[in-house]
């Protein structure tokens, strides 16, 4: 596939951008000042939970995209920007999980819907015509769904608990990353591959699933003293005055 160096370099600098506008820090920063209007905590600071996760946003996510900038391709470089974004919009769930209460089923599919989306069109960048970039794909498509533990409702709903299942889903992804250390270990340009791989495993394998073992332990950590779902706004909390729908 040819690759557009311009349209390539572009992509990926406007998906750093967004990393350093969420996070309130240089991407390459390892840890994260907070995001302005952000939830904050009975001591005036943001959530602990919150900026736990802008720390994964600044450091192991934009590592994974500065790895990607290396490998010059196209296709990948598409596939990690929306894997980004579906972090980015993963951090929007997580501020309302600090600010509101556990919500009823139809509110809480709403607000995971931009996530599931953004998960669902990293899978479909894998599907068709099979690319050198195959395996790198798959493995974004598997690692995409260690996001979805702020799903998790219950021992009875047929999902491990948050910790476990960013594991179980890096386990999937491991089989495809691993195929891609097998396509270019000691090859030509072949380390580029070997760190993305690296840079991948930090992100979903330990950076993510320590964080949702720690801030998430049995369940998304829902505020039982916060407001109605249906009334949070993205960077300002729940809205004063406003009474959700009947």
């Amino acid at each position: 596939m040819a690759v557009n160096m311009e349209s390539l370099v572009a992509r990926l600098e406007a998906v750093a951008a967004r990393l350093e506008a969420q996070a309130g820090a240089p991407a390459a920063a390892k840890t994260t000042a907070p995001t302005p209007g952000a939830k904050t905590d009975a001591a005036g600071g943001v959530a602990p939970s919150v900026a736990a996760f802008d720390a994964v946003i600044a450091g192991p996510l934009a590592e994974l995209v500065a790895a990607t900038g290396a490998l010059g391709d196209a296709e990948i470089a598409d596939a990690t920007a929306l894997f980004a974004d579906a972090f980015n919009a993963e951090r929007t769930v997580i501020e309302c999980i600090a600010s509101c209460r556990k919500p009823e089923m139809d509110a809480l599919q709403s607000l995971l819907a931009p996530v599931g989306d953004l998960m669902t069109r990293v899978g479909a960048k894998s599907d068709g015509k099979r690319t050198d970039a195959f395996n790198h794909l798959k493995a974004l498509a598997e690692a995409a769904q260690c996001l979805s533990f702020v799903a998790y409702l219950g021992p009875d709903a047929g999902m491990s608990l948050p910790g476990p299942h960013v594991s179980e889903t890096w386990q999937s992804a491991e089989f495809y990353a691993n195929k891609v250390l097998v396509q270019h270990r000691n090859t030509e340009g072949g380390a580029a591959h070997v760190a993305w791989v690296s840079a991948l495993k930090r992100l979903v394998a330990t950076a993510t699933r320590d964080y949702a073992k720690e801030h998430h332990t049995t369940g998304p950590a829902w505020n039982p003293k916060g407001g109605d779902v249906r009334s949070f706004k993205p960077g300002g909390g729940v809205q004063a005055g406003k009474a959700p729908p009947p």
